[in-house]
């Protein structure tokens, strides 16, 4: 019985590599995989490329203002940049919105933005962190209309107008095509 065993063991060691070189079947081609299409992160824009007014005031590579400002009053940060193709682009921050005192702003592109309509309410920061802006619209702080805000652009040169409303700060933007 032992050399039977011994027998079956050893054919059976010898049937595993024969096996494993059979030839797979042939699969048919397949069509390229299909992915989802992925917004290219826009390259930042600091705050120091922006055309400033006071009171917002430029330190360290950060741009605030000390003071709550109604949209006539608040500093100003003009940032002009191209977009190569005509669409739908959200604009990102690096901003820093430590408490509810300190995180808004009045934003909009190639014109003044428009109280309360075009507030831009930011979700409170640890430190400066990504935010993409939105608009309050006919919501309240705490619920934007838009959000994202969606901006439709042509082809071309536009500027992005952001006004100080409250105290944070702000370090970089962004335009990237909006994702769907």
């Amino acid at each position: 019985m032992k050399n039977l065993s011994t027998a079956l063991l050893f054919a059976c060691a010898l049937a595993i590599p024969v096996s494993a070189q059979d030839p797979a079947p042939k699969a048919a081609p397949s069509a390229p995989a299909t992915k989802e299409p992925v917004a290219p992160v826009a390259p930042s824009i600091p705050v120091s490329k922006a055309v400033l007014s006071a009171p917002f005031v430029l330190k360290d590579g950060v741009v605030s203002q000390q003071e709550k400002a109604e949209l006539a009053e608040g500093g100003k940060a003009i940032f002009t940049f191209t977009v190569a193709k005509a669409g739908d682009y959200v604009i990102h921050a690096e901003v820093n919105a430590p408490d509810e005192d300190s995180n808004s702003y009045f934003l909009n592109i190639d014109a003044q933005p428009e109280d309360p309509l075009m507030i831009w309410d930011i979700e409170v920061t640890k430190g400066f962190e990504s935010r993409a802006a939105n608009w309050r619209g006919n919501g309240d702080a705490n619920t934007d209309e838009f959000t994202p805000k969606v901006f439709k652009l042509t082809a071309g040169e536009h500027k992005l107008i952001i006004v100080g409303r409250e105290p944070g700060s702000l370090k970089s933007v962004s335009i990237r095509p909006a994702t769907k």
